[in-house]
């Protein structure tokens, strides 16, 4: 399929910036849809992305076919050599390759190559996982109270740090699935949102020690 050779909407280098600043401040990759939706969905297509590469690889005989002499997929190199590669061929490289297909392949092989390279440089998760459950991160969270003494997790504390502040902001929008559903399990944790969030409108306060009244906490 030619399509696969077109070159993509959204900038690497723009992005791969975007994803690195964002690993500085929060000391992962995980992308939340909260922070960048864009962001989010472009680190989710480069693993759908390398799964492809991968069976394209070995469509064609495998990485010491492909790539002969270019060591293993996973080694780490300078991220400016990456960013500032010049994807043209020697003529020495192209002599057994017949059909401008066949050297656009792998032309686009070898930059996906190095721009899965690219993001290794910041420890990124290929693995496409499922999204914890609610209780999945319960569990987290009754973990982080009993190692820190409290429950009011900063956002910077990684994939429990975001859900946490989600969770603030489902609170301070008055969610109903949230309220009615979520919000009186973690009351029955001891972990009430009025704490959580500070300077929330009153209204927001009114309706949570309504929930809290119900459940007699």
């Amino acid at each position: 399929d030619r399509k696969i050779y077109t070159a993509k909407v959204l900038d690497f280098k723009l992005m791969f910036e975007k994803l690195k600043n964002f690993r500085q401040q929060h000391g992962h990759c995980f992308v939340p849809k909260e922070y960048d939706v864009q962001l989010r969905q472009w680190c989710f297509n480069w693993k759908e992305r390398r799964a492809t590469f991968e069976k394209m690889v070995m469509d064609d005989g495998g990485p010491e076919v492909v790539f002969p002499s270019l060591g293993d997929i996973d080694d780490k190199i300078n991220e400016d050599e990456i960013l500032g590669y010049d994807y043209g061929w020697e003529n020495e490289k192209v002599q057994h390759i017949e059909s401008i297909e066949a050297q656009n392949r792998r032309r686009y092989l070898l930059r996906t190559r190095h721009r899965i390279m690219c993001l290794n440089t910041l420890d990124f998760v290929w693995t496409i996982k499922r999204m914890p459950k609610f209780e999945d991160r319960l569990e987290q969270l009754q973990s982080f109270i009993k190692e820190n003494g409290h429950y009011n997790v900063p956002r910077e504390h990684g994939a429990l740090g975001e859900w946490f502040h989600k969770m603030k902001n489902n609170f301070a929008l008055g969610k109903k699935h949230f309220m009615e559903k979520r919000y009186p399990i973690m009351l029955e944790m001891g972990v009430d949102m009025n704490i959580a969030v500070q300077g929330r409108r009153k209204r927001r306060r009114k309706f949570s020690h309504g929930v809290e009244e119900n459940h007699g906490v």
